[in-house]
């Protein structure tokens, strides 16, 4: 009888251990989520810039490929310069008839005024060529800013870089005839990338820009990078949506809304290239100043 006893006290020992350790577990799970919150809700940001010529034209030539790097100021596309080193002669070729104007106005007016002092003309004549010259002096000012736009149109044809970056949904080939400001091709700027996270509104209350946080890539499993909060959303994903939900009605049940928050990547690395648009996990660690 006692081996019985004893059997079913070890037991119940068993059990009360089992029941500590679970109660333990528990305790421990849940100072975890005190100090820490995590989301799968999540996808890769960076600036894009989308790629337009400022003049429009053939496409003379073209110096990249899709989907590979380019820097700051590297050549992308030309457009065939000719009508607009055209322009230039003739903007040039304008402003010297205009200086030889003024030149001629300005003697006119000289040898006038002269002549109008001995009153051998009126004083009328002596205004009449000073308001000449005054017209061919606003002539040449013009002539100067139309050769000065026409240079400036000039540089336009040949488009550079604004930004280190990876080129996408590049299909530029010479010949194609592009309007000034129409969208070509994007430039993802690689200078900067975040994840924008969605997390639970439930999640939000201890969360604070600077919060530091660890970022899981789906593309890289393996490989960590560091983030920290650099923006919270002031209003739920669906609050700027084009139809936001209309909760005034007689059938409307409480769902939990996400609220978008940028985290910024601290360590990008070429080894492991980002693309904007691919999934991660992000976890943001509370700051310890407001642990309690």
């Amino acid at each position: 009888m006692s081996q019985i006893v004893r059997a079913l006290l070890r037991q119940k020992a068993l059990l009360a251990f089992i029941a500590i350790l679970l109660l333990y577990g528990a305790y421990v799970y849940w100072r975890s989520l005190q100090d820490y919150v995590s989301t799968d809700d999540a996808y890769v940001g960076a600036h894009v810039v989308s790629i337009a010529a400022q003049v429009a034209g053939p496409v003379a030539q073209v110096f990249v490929h899709d989907n590979r790097p380019v820097r700051t100021h590297q050549r992308l596309f030309e457009i065939d310069p000719h009508p607009y080193r055209i322009a230039v002669s003739a903007a040039r070729a304008l402003v010297q008839q205009r200086q030889a104007l003024l030149a001629n106005a300005q003697a006119i007016s000289g040898r006038t005024q002269r002549m109008a002092r001995h009153h051998f003309l009126s004083s009328q004549s002596s205004e009449t060529a000073q308001a000449t010259v005054k017209a061919d002096r606003a002539a040449l000012a013009a002539a100067q800013a139309a050769l000065a736009r026409a240079r400036l149109n000039l540089s336009y044809c040949l488009v550079r870089a604004p930004t280190n970056g990876y080129l996408s949904n590049m299909r530029l080939r010479p010949g194609t005839y592009i309007q000034a400001g129409t969208p070509l091709f994007a430039l993802i700027a690689s200078r900067e990338y975040w994840v924008t996270a969605n997390f639970k509104e439930t999640s939000l209350s201890r969360m604070a820009l600077d919060d530091s946080a660890h970022i899981s890539i789906d593309m890289y499993p393996d490989h960590r990078f560091r983030g920290k909060v650099v923006g919270i959303s002031g209003g739920s994903g669906t609050a700027f949506s084009l139809l936001p939900p209309e909760n005034a009605t007689g059938n409307w049940v409480k769902v939990t809304q996400r609220v978008p928050v940028r985290v910024l990547i601290l360590n990008p690395n070429p080894s492991w290239p980002l693309r904007i648009g691919t999934s991660a996990d992000v976890t943001v660690f509370f700051r310890k100043a407001r642990a309690h």
